[in-house]
């Protein structure tokens, strides 16, 4: 029983070693660039214990994404319970988004599209947030931050419209993924703040985190 139990702790910590060491791979260098021979090395076990864990690349690609945006969400999550406000929220989660794109790899985010179940998993996720971003910019009309005669829904919309003309045509090849979203996002934020929105906005950037 004792052999049993530990032989499962042991398999539970290297599945989430293989997730923290292939990710940053990823990322770095592009999904197809990166071997599983490669992430068994780095790691120094078999392939055929890899396998063992993950049936494939695939199945690792969207387990690293998954577990991803379930620590990102989580950030979230516990940075609000102490927030000052909407705009402290928003702030932070600029910055942890600029950062990750700031050491990403272009090419990681064009391959994804080849992989249907992740992208389907990121459509759901999408759908899901959705209800969760109306409640939470509601709350922040209400609290004066945001304006009133914005069409959110309609923003919504024009930010998925730039995400896709951005990947058809490649701008990330000219300008990094990094500021093109700080670009985007943070003129658009600025348009749906009232001067009191704006004012905390500005404070929560400049700070350093």
């Amino acid at each position: 029983m004792r052999t049993n139990t530990t032989s499962n702790a042991y398999r539970d910590c290297l599945k989430i070693k293989i997730l923290d060491t292939s990710l940053p791979l990823f990322k770095k260098l592009g999904v197809k660039a990166v071997k599983m021979d490669d992430i068994a090395s780095i790691l120094t076990i078999s392939k055929r214990t890899l396998y063992e864990i993950y049936d494939n690349k695939e199945q690792l690609l969207f387990e690293c994404i998954k577990r991803e945006k379930e620590t990102f969400d989580a950030k979230i999550e516990e940075y609000a319970k102490t927030a000052e406000n909407e705009m402290d929220v928003v702030a932070y989660s600029l910055k942890l988004h600029i950062k990750n794109y700031a050491s990403t790899n272009s090419l990681f985010y064009a391959e994804l599209h080849k992989y249907k179940k992740i992208v389907n998993y990121l459509k759901e996720r999408k759908a899901h947030n959705y209800a969760e971003l109306c409640l939470f910019l509601d709350n922040g009309r209400k609290n004066g931050f945001f304006r009133e005669d914005i069409n959110y829904e309609v923003l919504v919309c024009m930010q998925d419209a730039f995400i896709n003309h951005v990947m058809e045509t490649k701008l990330y090849r000219r300008f990094s993924l990094a500021d093109i979203y700080r670009t985007f996002i943070i003129v658009n934020l600025r348009g749906c703040c009232t001067d009191k929105g704006l004012k905390y906005l500005e404070h929560f950037m400049n700070t350093d985190w």
